[in-house]
């Protein structure tokens, strides 16, 4: 069993020095998120990535909001699901999450996840809804880039999308 241990040890690192990405900011700029939540929609699940009294919406499917849920409530599924394997791995080889950066590109919400393993960074691109689950996981940063906050941030009030009574 050890030699398991020592070997997806192995693999993993190898993995991560590798797939590393640019070690600075993914952003130069952005806004750091304050508060994260996930609403059931008339068409599906949605996070809310809010500042003050604006946020920016990002609909995801509903196992990824069930994770990024589970994870604000502090709750933990029957069985892990996917991030919280993840999670679970990362802390296993010794590396965490430590900072996400969310663009939007051609009508497409993207993600760079920074995670940190002893003294090297390393930056992987992610889709925007797993990278926020690990970030809430991880208790990590949530940056969204400002030239996405300008054109996605909508003001919190009548746009605020409302919690489905059904």
């Amino acid at each position: 069993m050890k030699r398991w241990r020592v070997a997806i040890v192995a693999v993993a690192s190898l993995i991560l020095s590798l797939a590393g990405g640019p070690t600075a900011s993914a952003a130069e700029e952005g806004v750091e998120i304050q508060e994260v939540q996930v609403r059931l929609m008339d068409h599906g699940p949605v996070v809310l990535l809010i500042v003050k009294d604006r946020f920016v919406p990002i609909f995801v499917d509903p196992t990824v909001a069930v994770s990024i849920a589970s994870a604000l409530s502090g709750s933990m599924a029957a069985r892990p699901l996917s991030h919280d394997l993840m999670r679970l791995m990362l802390l296993e080889f010794g590396a965490k999450v430590t900072r996400v950066v969310i663009t939007l590109k051609e009508k497409t919400y993207y993600a760079d996840l920074t995670v940190a393993l002893g003294d090297r960074t390393f930056v992987f691109d992610s889709r925007s809804s797993d990278a926020i689950a690990l970030a809430v996981l991880f208790k990590a940063p949530i940056v969204v880039a400002k030239p996405t906050w300008d054109s996605a941030g909508q003001p919190w009030g009548d746009n605020a999308p409302k919690r489905e009574t059904s």
